[in-house]
């Protein structure tokens, strides 16, 4: 009988397990997003801000991509994309100044409705990355969402290499390349 309880216990301990293991994924008939009076329609300058750091130059950091989603009077969303190249040689001549970002790609997307699930589908799990996190010491990675009327806020500092998989599916639902930093 003892055998039977433990056996039964493992079965639950274990099912429990691959519960929580599945990440809630955003679906066509589920959609949930800011209203665009939220972000700008009526000429509010409020805007959706999704960033991301990189430390390909160590401690000094690495180059920055954004994307700031807002909405225009036609009530569609749409994305303003930035992304910078950095070439960490050129540290020693800028120490510490930020002029060794170049603008390297920007350009105004139009949001498609698999897009904004694409957004929701990054804020979950960078939500849920947010409870992971741990801290990298001097040289990591930030992925973040901060609403610029600082009512959404999130901001996430470490090496989990699941944040950059997130993010390059986010890149891949804009058909923006891929970011290829380890």
């Amino acid at each position: 009988m003892k055998k039977a309880i433990v056996f039964l216990s493992l079965i639950i301990l274990s099912c429990q397990n691959k519960v929580s293991e599945i990440e809630p994924k955003i679906e066509k008939n589920d959609i949930s997003f800011f209203e665009p009076s939220d972000l700008g329609a009526f000429g509010s300058p409020t805007k959706l801000v999704i960033y991301a750091s990189f430390d390909e130059c160590g401690e000094w950091g690495g180059h920055e991509e954004s994307f700031e989603i807002f909405a225009k009077k036609d009530l569609n969303f749409y994305a303003y994309y930035k992304r910078t190249k950095v070439d960490c040689d050129k540290l020693s001549e800028f120490y510490g100044k930020p002029e060794f970002q170049q603008p390297y790609i920007s350009k105004e997307i139009r949001l498609s409705e698999d897009n904004i699930i694409a957004v929701n589908n990054y804020l979950s799990k960078l939500i849920n990355s947010k409870i992971k996190e741990r801290s990298p010491g001097h040289a990591g990675q930030t992925f973040g969402a901060i609403k610029t009327d600082s009512t959404f806020l999130i901001n996430v500092y470490d090496n989990n290499k699941e944040n950059l998989d997130n993010y390059n599916k986010l890149l891949e639902s804009f058909k923006i390349e891929k970011v290829n930093y380890q």
